[in-house]
């Protein structure tokens, strides 16, 4: 049975609030200089952290401190690997060059299809597990922190070399 739900955030924050008809389903809430978030839900509330620089992940615990899954990034390919602790494996990737629809699946039964605009967007899942919606959200987030960080790199680099 495929789901619709509807997300949104704040312009310049990082959190997520994901609706189900009208009613809030859960909420992501990023820590404004980490990449680490809490996922509260109807279920229950879980920790992502993200440790790591040349070989980063990411760790989905448990109310019960218990590993839930872990997060692979494929930096160059904007990719991500999700590892459940059952084994299955998920992929996660963006499915356009706006970076405005991407896509989690494990190539079997489950997908679930992310479309955004600049603050909100659709989510289309034949897959009823929260913890994957907003882990694909999480992901999204952490490579969106990434672009903006490289683009003011950028512009400071270019604004030292101008003072020089």
């Amino acid at each position: 049975m495929e789901k619709i739900l509807n997300w949104r955030k704040g312009l310049f924050d990082s959190n997520y609030q994901v609706f189900e008809q009208a009613y809030l389903k859960f909420s992501l809430n990023f820590s404004p200089l980490k990449n680490t978030a809490i996922a509260t839900t109807q279920k229950g509330i879980y920790l992502l952290r993200s440790d790591g620089y040349s070989n980063p992940e990411t760790k989905l615990f448990n109310s019960n401190h218990e590993v839930l899954a872990t997060i692979r990034y494929d930096w160059m390919a904007f990719k991500a690997k999700i590892i459940l602790a059952s084994g299955e494996n998920l992929d996660w990737s963006f499915q356009n060059s706006w970076l405005s629809r991407w896509t989690l699946n494990n190539h079997l039964d489950k997908q679930i299809i992310y479309n955004s605009s600049s603050s909100s967007g659709l989510i289309h899942s034949n897959a009823d597990d929260e913890l994957l919606i907003f882990t694909g959200l999480f992901i999204r987030e952490y490579y969106t922190r990434i672009i903006y960080g490289m683009v003011l790199f950028v512009l400071f680099l270019s604004f030292v070399r101008n003072i020089f």
